[in-house]
């Protein structure tokens, strides 16, 4: 709220600029959203929303002077419906006096705190301070040069950031008794099972399907059937029962309906719909579908594919990594290969047609599984297996193509070669599980102490084997002994290792930048890091005992690029969290190939403890942004602003937009060229439909092609919550008084452009006013003014009368108009020598109050 663009300089989210009314408006509505989307079972939109509600409640006590004025409890009217906030100084009273020093003490003037009037100080140029008003204060706000100087905030304890530094603990305490009153109310509103999802506390996620219902798909889909069932019976309220089940069929030409639910029955009844149809062709829509499920499935989320067909739309690649990337989803794919289906000629289908699967299932952490007909089920356990949070300790992939097919044609025609992988196992790690599949001919484990099992021993002192095919699952017997590992394994082709373990130590991380203004620190990114651009790792440890317990010390970051070490980055620990590192990354990170990102710390013993994250990073070659500021109705326009930044030599780019479910989309520039750190700004035009269900998400994508120097696109997302629309308003609707006006055209033989007028308007509005704009012409700024918000609109007078269109906080837009005052008989208006307009002469006694409601005629 601090940092972003369209968050950090806008008054109402943070109570400046006496804006008291419009920011506990926009709490009320902020309110609606998380609510719309907890019952919609959107968590992470209402998650988002909640956590912008709170910076602004908060906001309220460190930017106001209700602790000023005495009071020692939170605001009784402040974010509760049907309640209003009185008692605000009105836009005509000084709130502040001037103050020299960093430290303002008695700068509020004496007179709020006998009328106990509220007020807020003014930050910036966006509004600019008016005469005698109080300012924000502090070394980064510029309106504390313009008198009265100083400020009142109460943000931190520096004197250097808060003039009223000696009551930040009082502000902050008042923080956060109303944040807790708040989420108390709200853990009341909607359940306690519901709040627990909301904050993110429930350790599950969601399971996703995403299966092939072409005519040669019956065993697949009787396969993710069976196992979903197990996975239902297992989980049925435990721990580990998903948030969601989510499942997305495909074919060729079609993709979906998604179905998306919290509820296992309703799911397993209508995956139990699921039948194979007709079309047995190649390929199919795998990539439509799976862009589907990795748009609605929750972060962190396991998604499967069940296919036996090859992508028909690999050109969404891209678009799918940026998504995996961004919802931190693993994606495992089951491919079944049977030369006895009744598909197309085998030998007319290209050996390499599932590497795209194999990048995807490698960049989000998951695997891809080979098998055939007559091991599907077994191989399908894998779901219930991998589904339980697990943590990858090693992963070794030889060859873009190891498929069943291909295993066989390598293995007549190669002789075996033996190959050392050794792998570390720490003290925190249990319930190891190695897969094996491709073209190995046998194995053999080592564990730390010397003891050995082959392949050929399934049941031995080490683990239990077993042989799927050309697939081996070897699982290791409890308690694993820690130390360094090795597989020695004969291969005659190409193969793939991947070793997974269970562990209560593991970690979340995302990438930031530096922002100085109000409150400087790191900027969470939704994007990878951007080539050339200073960016910071910033991890969060999960599982990690306190330093004095002497379990685990985190030490450092390790960036494993395909052909070795990135650099190896020592981490620093947040000096108030022992769970919370940050790593400046190098600047000289390679834009292709992407990089691991593996922590590396050390246990009670001194002995390495290492976590890999599951996706693979990337470096992104520029930075694309979408952002929107109002909400959602059906049967409205929608407005999305996207920012293109180039941190790069010379580009030119080509823009595209699509959107989920699909809506016609208007893009404002298809095509730019930005030069060295160059900027581009532009709208996202589309309309929701009338028919549009409250609570249902529209997700839109911009996607932004280097089109010379031809590179890999960048990608950015939002999701938009539809509202119901707001309630018909009659007594509470928006109206406009002009309350003054002011200045005289004069005789009509005068030239029009030397006389001026202006005219005060004020509007009533409850959602709170965006913009006022002179219609046809340039934005005219507004001001708070008690529980109104006033204009001043000037014009010459060739024009007597104007129309003022007002947008509010609701995206809703109506007009107000306002004209000249009468001539004034016998007076004239004078001109200054060089022709500019002057003053005009107006006898004081005509100054009189026009006041006249205009209606607010909705455009």
């Amino acid at each position: 709220m601090d940092f972003l663009n369209t968050t950090r300089d806008d008054p109402v989210l943070h109570f400046d600029s006496e804006l008291i009314h419009s920011a506990n408006a926009w709490l009320l509505q902020a309110h609606k959203e998380v609510l719309q989307a907890v019952r919609s079972e959107q968590y992470a939109i209402a998650r988002e929303k909640l956590g912008q509600l709170l910076h602004t409640l908060q906001d309220f006590y460190s930017h106001s002077n209700w602790v000023e004025l005495g009071h020692r409890h939170i605001h009784p009217h402040l974010l509760r419906p049907g309640r209003e906030i009185k008692s605000i100084a009105g836009a005509d009273i000084q709130t502040c006096s001037s103050c020299s020093y960093w430290t303002c003490e008695g700068n509020l003037l004496e007179s709020l705190v006998t009328k106990g009037l509220l007020t807020t100080g003014y930050y910036g140029t966006r509004p600019e301070k008016p005469k005698g008003k109080c300012s924000h204060g502090g070394k980064f706000d510029d309106s504390r040069h313009r008198d009265p100087h100083g400020g009142i905030n109460k943000d931190s304890s520096s004197l250097f950031f808060s003039p009223h530094h000696y009551l930040h603990n009082e502000a902050a305490a008042l923080a956060q008794e109303a944040t807790t009153d708040f989420l108390k109310f709200l853990q009341r509103e909607i359940g306690k099972k519901q709040f627990m999802r909301l904050l993110d506390i429930s350790p599950a996620t969601g399971l996703s399907f995403v299966v092939d219902t072409t005519g040669s798909m019956g065993e697949e889909i009787n396969a993710a059937k069976s196992q979903a069932r197990k996975i239902i019976d297992s989980r049925r309220g435990s721990l580990h029962e998903p948030d969601f089940y989510l499942l997305v069929p495909f074919n060729d030409p079609d993709y979906g309906p998604i179905l998306k639910t919290s509820d296992p029955e309703k799911f397993w009844e209508f995956l139990d719909t699921i039948h194979p149809l007709g079309g047995k062709d190649e390929p199919e829509m795998c990539l439509s579908a799976l862009e589907l499920a990795l748009q609605n499935s929750p972060p962190y989320s396991e998604i499967f594919v069940f296919t036996d067909a090859s992508a028909k739309d690999a050109h969404l690649k891209n678009s799918v990594e940026a998504l995996i990337q961004e919802q931190k989803c693993k994606v495992t794919f089951l491919i079944t290969e049977d030369p006895s289906r009744s598909r197309v000629k085998r030998e007319t289908l290209a050996p390499d047609r599932f590497n795209l699967y194999v990048d995807l299932a490698h960049s989000s952490g998951g695997q891809i599984i080979f098998t055939n007909n007559e091991n599907i089920r077994q191989v399908a356990k894998i779901i219930g297996e991998s589904s339980i949070s697990s943590v990858t300790l090693f992963y070794h992939q030889k060859g873009a193509t190891f498929s069943l097919e291909d295993s066989h044609r390598r293995t007549r025609r190669q002789a075996a070669k033996r190959e050392v992988h050794p792998f570390w196992i720490d003290s925190l790690v249990d319930k190891v599980v190695m897969t094996l599949q491709g073209a190995i001919r046998d194995f053999t484990i080592q564990d730390p102490a010397g003891s050995t099992q082959n392949s050929t021993v399934s049941h031995g002192p080490l683990a239990e084997i077993q042989s799927i095919g050309s697939i081996y699952r070897l699982s290791l017997f409890s308690p694993v002994h820690p130390g360094e590992w090795t597989l020695m394994l004969r291969s005659k082709g190409n193969y793939s290792v991947h070793i997974q373990g269970q562990s209560t130590l593991d970690f979340l991380h995302y990438f930031a930048v530096q922002m100085d203004g109000r409150h400087p620190g790191l900027l969470k990114m939704d994007s990878s890091p951007i080539e050339g651009v200073p960016v910071y790792l910033v991890v969060t440890a999960t599982g990690l005992s306190p330093p004095e317990s002497g379990s685990v010390q985190l030490e450092a970051v390790n960036l494993a690029g395909k052909t070795g070490s990135l650099g190896k980055i020592r981490l620093q620990r947040d000096a108030n969290r022992t769970d919370l590192f940050v790593a400046e990354l190098p600047p000289s990170l390679p834009a292709k190939g992407g990089f691991t990102i593996i922590l590396q710390g050390v246990d009670s013993e001194g002995r390495k403890v290492e976590r890999a994250a599951p996706q693979v990073a990337t470096v992104a070659g520029s930075l694309l942004e979408l952002s929107r500021d109002t909400p959602v109705f059906p049967g409205r326009p929608v407005s999305i602003a996207w920012k293109l930044t180039n941190p790069g030599s010379l580009k030119q780019y080509g823009l595209q937009a699509s959107s989920a479910p699909q809506l016609p989309l208007n893009v404002s520039s298809s095509r730019l060229q930005l030069g060295l750190n160059q900027t581009a700004t532009g709208q996202i035009a589309l309309h929701v439909p009338s028919a549009a269900d409250p609570g249902s998400v529209i997700t839109v994508t911009l996607q932004a092609r280097p089109l010379h120097p031809v590179e890999d696109p960048t990608f950015a997302h939002i999701h938009l919550l539809v509202m119901p629309s707001p309630p018909v308003r009659n007594l509470s609707r928006p109206f406009c008084n002009a309350s003054w006006a002011h200045g005289s055209c004069g005789p009509p033989q005068l030239p029009c452009h030397t006389g001026h007028w202006t005219a005060t308007l004020h509007i009533w509005d409850k959602a709170g006013v965006r913009s006022v704009q002179a219609e046809g012409g340039a934005v005219v700024p507004h001001q708070a003014d008690g529980p109104a918000e006033s204009v001043s609109y000037t014009s010459d007078c060739c024009s007597r009368e104007a129309t003022l269109v007002v947008t509010n906080r609701l995206g809703e837009k109506y007009r107000c108009r306002v004209e000249a005052p009468p001539a004034v008989p016998g007076k004239v208006v004078g001109s200054t020598s060089g022709g500019t307009a002057a003053a005009a002469v107006i006898a004081p006694w005509w100054r009189v109050l026009v006041p006249f409601l205009v209606a607010c005629l909705a455009l």
